[in-house]
């Protein structure tokens, strides 16, 4: 069976959603392409709206030619993540719960079992994790990049 974007998006936003709960995600390129604005959209009412939120875009399409009329194509799509940024100390900070989430949202998608029908995983979930500033505030960010097949 083939998804429609709209479909893989839904179903990339309700695994981010379960293993992230206290986050915001826009499964499409909502914001804009300036990521500095971003911290100002991304404010969570579930966790002090204070920024912590995913955005989803579609990244690549790729096809592969396998035979007459026959295209093996491949969806990639980027997750950016931002969490907000708090000193703490060593077992309780804003970077150990960044990656802890990070982590969690990983392994969702390493459970291939449990995914929806329509992520049909071509490689796992792999982050770039950062810290930086955005719209003016010290935050965590992360990009990730999850290949699926199309059909």
């Amino acid at each position: 069976m083939t998804y429609t974007d709209a479909q893989v998006r839904t179903s990339i936003e309700s695994v981010i959603v379960a293993a992230a709960p206290l986050a915001v995600v826009y499964p499409w390129w909502v914001l804009g392409a300036d990521s500095a604005i971003w911290a100002g959209v991304l404010k969570s009412p579930s966790d002090g709206n204070r920024v912590h939120g995913y955005v989803l875009t579609r990244s690549r399409n790729v096809g592969v030619e396998r035979g007459l009329r026959c295209v093996e194509r491949t969806w990639s799509y980027d997750v950016w993540g931002f969490h907000h940024y708090s000193t703490g100390n060593r077992t309780a900070n804003s970077d150990l719960d960044f990656n802890a989430e990070l982590d969690a949202i990983a392994l969702a998608f390493d459970d291939v079992a449990s995914m929806p029908a329509s992520l049909k995983r071509r490689d796992p979930l792999e982050w770039q994790v950062d810290l930086n500033v955005y719209g003016g505030e010290l935050l965590h960010f992360a990009v990730g990049q999850l290949t699926l097949e199309a059909c």
